[in-house]
């Protein structure tokens, strides 16, 4: 399999559900509002419902990843996306639109993993620039549905129906790069697998970066807005954010040069800078767009980081790590905006924005736990494998170490 093919594959779907259906809710939200007439509770119960289904779909994306194989979970997921933002652009009654943005939210679960357990054939440095280059496909999809929304204007319809055109074409072309056969089987012991060390620290650190993170995600542009940005100022903030993170397409390499830990710590660091800075001073253009270009790149790169680690964690089926981790990183980002809205409501949104600067620095600490724990596993295992009936043998045994299991397995610190 080509690498380049299969990155392109992987970018045209993971901007499609994630950038496209996933996010095109909050980019075409104030239209949308207009047009039926819906208020914030029911606005954002439709969003927590395409959180909602995504978590679900993310349960079940390992499985079948395992089972059907990498194109044609990926090709469901493609096909949901753009039934979902189909019916999104042509919803004549707000259980319509509801209907399709949790569609939408469903299909980024299935797109995302099944191409980890493609990428996993691939030589370990392809891989992780590929599994890197695929993660920044989010950013894609919004580096594209941002202009084509101010194009659209309050034609919001038009821009959802363009985006399920997009959807299609993506999913035609993943069709003909991604495998038929299953890459990977299911693991034995299915989830129970994510309970090596390291994996707990690790889905921890992905529910902190949600968290941290979704308050950015939810309140950015309205905070930008609030401050005195026009409408379009305001969609081309984000669209930024959606170009700055395509340089997580480095992230690969970054982890190669630096490690695991000390690349999460840097673009942690650069996210929480990032969020910082809006809230000191949102009320100034440029500095609003610096804040998006830093944050933007940092977070895509932090949520590369972590998907290269999970990938690690279960080698034998990647998409199974690369799923939990993902659905931790949604738990986050699906509580994170009910608490920064009701804190926001008793102390503005500057504060909301310091505190998940601080959860999003909270995040490098628990993941560098995580990659000590994964460290030590190989001398545990070492350690495991002295057994007490090789002493009774009145043979030593002469197998070779390779064939007890005590190979060296990868860490999240990429080392």
């Amino acid at each position: 399999m080509r690498p380049l093919r299969l990155a392109s594959a992987g970018i045209g779907l993971v901007a499609v559900a994630f950038g496209m259906a996933r996010y095109g809710y909050g980019l075409l939200l104030p239209d949308i509002r207009r047009t039926f007439g819906l208020g914030p509770a029911a606005l954002g119960l439709i969003g927590t419902g395409a959180y909602a289904s995504y978590l679900a779909a993310t349960a079940l994306a390992g499985v079948l990843a395992a089972r059907a194989g990498a194109r044609r979970t990926a090709v469901a997921g493609g096909l949901l996306a753009a039934a979902g933002m189909a019916v999104a652009g042509l919803a004549a009654a707000p259980w319509m639109l509801a209907a399709g943005i949790v569609a939408g939210g469903a299909s980024a679960a299935l797109c995302f993993p099944p191409l980890s357990d493609a990428a996993s054939a691939l030589p370990g440095r392809t891989r992780d620039r590929v599994q890197a280059a695929v993660n920044c496909g989010t950013g894609y999809g919004v580096a594209i549905a941002a202009p084509v929304a101010i194009l659209a204007g309050s034609a919001w319809r038009h821009a959802w129906l363009a985006f399920a055109a997009l959807a299609l074409a993506a999913t035609a072309w993943a069709a003909s790069v991604l495998p038929a056969r299953a890459v990977a089987r299911p693991a034995r012991g299915g989830w129970r697998r994510l309970g090596r060390p390291g994996g707990v620290p690790l889905l921890a650190a992905a529910v902190l970066l949600g968290a941290g993170s979704a308050p950015y995600w939810t309140f950015a542009v309205t905070h930008v807005a609030d401050a005195g940005a026009s409408a379009p100022a305001s969609r081309a903030f984000l669209a930024a954010a959606g170009v700055a993170s395509v340089l997580g397409t480095v992230t690969g390499d970054l982890i190669r040069v630096l490690g695991g830990v000390r690349a999460y710590g840097l673009v942690a660091a650069l996210e929480a800078a990032g969020i910082a800075l809006l809230a000191a001073v949102p009320g100034s253009l440029p500095a609003a767009f610096g804040s998006a270009l830093l944050f933007g790149a940092a977070y895509n790169a932090a949520v590369g980081v972590q998907a290269i680690a999970s990938t690690r964690l279960v080698p034998e089926q990647p998409s199974l790590g690369l799923a939990a981790t993902m659905g931790a990183n949604g738990v986050g980002l699906l509580l994170g905006p009910a608490a920064a809205g009701a804190l926001a409501a008793a102390t503005g949104l500057a504060t909301v924005f310091a505190l998940g600067a601080v959860l999003v620095l909270a995040s490098a600490t628990v993941y560098a736990v995580a990659a000590h724990e994964t460290r030590s596993r190989p001398a545990r295992a070492a350690r495991a494998s002295r057994r007490p009936a090789a002493r009774r043998s009145s043979r030593p045994a002469h197998r070779p170490a390779g064939r007890r299991g005590c190979g060296r397995s990868a860490s999240p610190d990429g080392r």
